[in-house]
């Protein structure tokens, strides 16, 4: 599901059939124990594929389970030699749940997560593998969520953080030779992300004091009424806006090629 652009700049929580999702605001991110750091662990959470779950596994080695019983160590072994021993079609098939469901140094955070951002009460059950939902006054779930729709779920939190998620679902596929060629195009976008390098003028801490510092009415102490998505669109439009100002006194000055500017620049669409 594509949310349109109403949907994300929304200060409201979007209603789905099984439960109510919110952009946060900043000052709900403020609120949060580690605050931002907190913020975007809960977002890598969401973003975790099982080949990066498997590898970071690899990587701590013994380590990796220690505070785990016996059993639960050899459960997830053998989950994952079982994951190991599909064929490629059959992985692409294989829900997150149905690998994190059995490790709770996953669960737990995830749960977290989900919480944050969903307005009901969510827990994860183990017997069922799926996540309950809960009513405001109800002591019974109201609803599940399973491995499917926790995909689609994660991808409309996501798109309201502003967080780009083109990967599409192979499980949506109508069969096995196009649940791997969608796994293929996934893993090649997931790798040039990787490769690609952060820029620390567009992580979030610094975009809201260059707003603060550069808007007309948006400064340091109410811009934490805004939610992420809204911080992210403004910014946007205050480089169009920029952009915008330059072309003005640019043609004013030297003139161009038509001697015109176009006046509806300023109010352009923005992709979300």
């Amino acid at each position: 599901m594509t949310l349109d652009y109403a949907l994300l700049i929304s200060p409201s929580p979007l209603q789905l059939n099984l439960c109510s999702v919110r952009s946060p605001t900043l000052r709900e991110i403020d609120a949060l124990p580690d605050k931002f750091n907190t913020y975007h662990m809960y977002l890598s959470m969401l973003l975790l594929d099982i080949d990066t779950y498997y590898k970071n596994m690899e990587l701590q080695g013994d380590s990796y389970f220690a505070g785990y019983t016996e059993k639960e160590k050899q459960q997830i072994l053998s989950i994952r030699a079982e994951y190991a021993g599909l064929t490629e079609e059959q992985r692409a098939l294989t829900g997150r749940l149905d690998i994190f469901g059995f490790d709770r140094k996953i669960v737990v955070p995830l749960t977290q997560a989900l919480s944050f951002f969903l307005c009901e009460k969510i827990i994860y059950s183990p017997e069922e593998n799926e996540f309950l939902i809960f009513g405001a006054e109800s002591a019974d779930p109201v609803c599940t969520i399973n491995s499917r729709q926790l995909s689609e779920l994660e991808s409309i939190i996501l798109q309201l953080n502003a967080v780009s998620v083109n990967t599409m679902d192979a499980a949506d596929a109508k069969n096995k030779t196009a649940a791997k060629i969608i796994e293929k195009l996934n893993k090649r976008k997931k790798a040039k992300e990787k490769s690609a390098k952060p820029d620390p003028k567009l992580e979030l801490p610094n975009i809201i004091s260059a707003i603060s510092a550069c808007h007309s009415s948006i400064n340091i102490l109410n811009i934490w009424d805004l939610t992420v998505y809204q911080v992210y669109d403004l910014f946007a439009r205050m480089q169009q806006n920029t952009i915008f100002d330059v072309l003005k006194m640019s043609v004013a000055a030297w003139g161009n090629k038509d001697n015109k500017v176009d006046f509806t620049q300023w109010f352009e669409c923005i992709k979300p």
